[in-house]
């Protein structure tokens, strides 16, 4: 298997945690909404409602704050940002607390870019952006240069052949 399989199968793996986070939110909603609107018994009291919207509301916020890395680090992934890296990192030390799927994203991503398996597919372009970063003149006639290494730049990060669908 290429780097740039693995590349996308560890988006494609934090997309897959972003899912499982987001059904099991909806898991959660159902079950508070059905104590929530379950009919009591006459002369019992009822559930407090409140408790168990601020519960939602809690619960759902947490949810998110731990699915939104995955969701960040696999845009960027398939993108294939700069940043991916990072925001890889990032997230799969997040997602290592849900077990199966964001233990295997966070085994996944640490094994690829802690090693030297990323380097094939970013290192060049961290390297080139550098390399631009410092040839940029002062003064006048730097208008131009500058325009030239930011054009580089925008050719060294786009995707010049579609992806292989098959």
């Amino acid at each position: 298997m290429t780097n740039e399989q693995h590349n996308k199968y560890l988006a494609y793996t934090f997309f897959g945690h972003a899912g499982f986070q987001m059904l099991m939110l909806l898991f959660m909603a159902a079950i508070f909404s059905i104590v929530f609107f379950i009919p009591e018994e006459p002369g019992k009291p009822e559930p407090p409602r409140e408790f168990f919207a601020i519960m939602i509301a809690f619960v759902s916020v947490f949810y998110l704050i731990f699915t939104l890395p995955s969701v960040v680090a696999g845009y960027a992934l398939l993108k294939r940002k700069s940043w991916a890296r990072l925001a890889s990192i990032i997230a799969g030390v997040v997602s290592a607390m849900n077990v199966p799927v964001g233990t295997a994203a966070c085994v996944y991503s640490l094994w690829f870019f802690l090693g030297d398996n990323w380097k094939e597919i970013y290192q060049e372009k961290a390297d080139q952006f550098r390399e631009d970063r410092r040839q940029i003149p002062y003064g006048a006639e730097s208008q131009q240069a500058a325009y030239e290494a930011e054009q580089r730049q925008k050719e060294a990060f786009n995707m010049h052949e579609p992806p292989d669908w098959r």
